[in-house]
């Protein structure tokens, strides 16, 4: 099968919102929709957040349908995918990417769709989330934001597609986007109750004031001051730049590590010397803020980036990954206790460094936020877990002027090192020497799930399985065009199988289904192209099997943005 994901037309977005939200009081398989508090809510950056709960820039963030999942969740802070001048196979992604079974870890990177593609992705989602906000009533339609993520060196950002997608997203209001979206709702505004013209007309076009840039492990500390200088000075943006690990020096990450029970990693000595030392980053940053001051804008710091380590075991395809998520936290947070204590209590933090609902709390009273996660999201409950945080950080009294508490994030460093939720525990250990490799376990001879749990459905960041009623029952159904073979979920799947090749798939068009092995079908107006075994073959619905006709039935029933 082709790993290039196609992004949904607006008009199918927009009309699959409606009819699932309507039908099964869910948004792309999520179920947990929260409501938010509209009477609560905070500035960040000139700007109403209702929460600063959000989503890192990443896999669940690159797609319109996982943004609108995300919102729909309870996240108010999108942190768009990164971008940068490289795109689809030029990053030479490996697939699979994704392994999150215990911590996380990626061989990814950036966006895989061209920067102006992803543009275009995005103002897509920022529509789509105004309307499902309005005409749902899931929160103030105004109180929420999208972050700009860009990397990864000066020359890239200014470069003709990057800077497009820097302008665009600032001011989306001459791109043809922006234009056919607001012309396709105005022109079908008999689809909605709550959503009239006078909503449409008020959407910004003003989509983003904020942006963080993300750089490789390696960059120059002039370099990736320059960099921050010209947003900030030349582009005139709110401005993060995301800080690496490594700044904690090796002996205190490989000791950390050790202690935690993580002493298995494989940790690159030579990255720390290559990177970013930790008193060329405070100068950086004194400078930075000093220039953000006359500027009239925002600056701070997002923390942190993943930790490079080495694939010894062929946990994922290549040389290197990066981990993320409870192990990454204890030194995200030392990290913030460092940076705090040099530069003092004003600096602005964000954080997105292993987040989950046994610290997410105790991080916002600590003064930093807003908080993102990731990794959490590509473990058992996926997107569900959204619901729980929001809740969580709701029921902390919301900061009036933002400040650093120093003691409380010296204290959560102390607490982490000892936290059997963030220590690598024993049974969690043997699971990681018994693991499966890259490849997986591939089973295609049952379109039937053992037991279906469902856990593909909800760790799949881009939506690419859903679940579908035929007359063999529930069966999962994996959407092809959603799907860029990350391979989170053949990692999480209790039979252990490969969801996105084993699971009967849906495909956009006859020749997409002649690219793959999948078992599968597509609908061509009165025509159905299948494949059960080898051969794909073409039917009327009357020559379909009972089996197929549910298949078919039910995705026009419940997916017919599909078709």
């Amino acid at each position: 099968m082709r790993d290039i994901m196609v992004p949904m037309p607006f008009d199918k977005l927009i009309k699959q919102c409606l009819t699932e939200y309507r039908t099964k009081k869910s948004l792309f398989d999520v179920k947990a929709v929260t409501k938010a508090d509209e009477n609560k809510k905070m500035d960040f950056c000139g700007r109403e957040l209702e929460s600063p709960l959000g989503v890192a820039a990443g896999p669940h963030t690159q797609l319109a349908q996982n943004i609108v999942a995300c919102y729909a969740g309870g996240a108010r802070f999108i942190e768009l995918k990164t971008v940068q001048r490289m795109f689809g196979e030029e990053l030479g992604i490996q697939k699979p990417c994704i392994r999150a079974n215990d911590e996380g870890y990626n061989v990814e990177w950036s966006s895989e769709l061209h920067a102006l593609e992803a543009m275009n992705e995005y103002i897509r989602a920022w529509f789509a989330v105004k309307v499902v906000a309005k005409e749902f009533g899931l929160g103030n339609p105004d109180a929420f934001q999208f972050n700009m993520s860009v990397g990864y060196d000066l020359a890239g950002i200014q470069s003709q597609s990057v800077d497009g997608f820097l302008n665009g997203l600032h001011d989306a209001s001459t791109t043809k986007v922006f234009k056919e979206c607001k012309e396709y709702l105005l022109n079908n505004l008999n689809l909605f109750q709550n959503v009239d013209a006078d909503f449409i007309n008020s959407i910004p076009a003003h989509v983003c004031n904020t942006v963080t840039l993300s750089t490789m492990h390696g960059c120059p500390a002039d370099e990736i001051e320059k960099i921050a200088a010209y947003l900030i000075e030349d582009k005139g943006f709110n401005t993060f730049i995301k800080c690496n690990p490594t700044l904690l020096g090796y002996e205190y990450v490989r000791k950390t590590m050790d202690e935690m029970g993580y002493d298995y990693l494989s940790i690159d000595k030579h990255q720390f010397e290559v990177d970013l030392k930790f008193d060329q980053a405070v100068k950086m940053i004194n400078n930075l803020l000093k220039l953000s001051r006359v500027k009239g804008v925002t600056f701070g710091v997002k923390l942190c980036n993943t930790m490079p380590v080495e694939i010894k075991h062929e946990e994922l395809p290549g040389e290197t990954m990066y981990m993320s998520g409870k192990s990454l936290y204890p030194l995200a947070i030392s990290l913030a206790k460092v940076l705090g204590e040099a530069i003092g209590d004003e600096l602005e933090i964000s954080f997105s460094g292993g987040a989950d609902k046994n610290n997410i709390d105790k991080i916002f009273e600590a003064g930093i936020y807003p908080i993102t996660v990731c990794t959490t999201l590509l473990q058992p409950m996926g997107y569900e877990k959204l619901a729980k945080l929001y809740e969580q950080l709701h029921n902390v009294a919301y900061p009036v002027n933002r400040k650093l508490n120093l003691v409380k994030i010296n204290e959560l460093v102390e607490n982490v090192k000892t936290d059997k939720n963030y220590c690598k525990s024993e049974v969690q250990r043997k699971k990681t020497d018994e693991h499966i490799d890259y490849r997986g376990v591939s089973e295609k001879d049952n379109l039937n799930c053992k037991v279906l749990c469902q856990t593909c459905i909800r760790v799949c960041p881009n939506r690419a399985n859903t679940y579908i009623e035929t007359t063999e029952g529930k069966i999962i159904l994996h959407i092809d065009d959603s799907c860029n073979e990350c391979g989170n979920c053949q990692y999480l799947c209790i039979q252990p199988c490969m969801p996105y090749r084993d699971r009967l798939t849906y495909f956009s068009s006859r020749d997409m289904m002649a690219e793959s092995e999948n078992k599968g079908l597509t609908i061509a107006g009165d025509k159905y192209f299948v494949r059960l075994e080898s051969d794909i073959v073409e039917y009327t619905y009357d020559e379909l099997s009972d089996f197929m006709k549910s298949v078919v039935d039910s995705i026009k029933k419940t997916h017919s943005y599909l078709i």
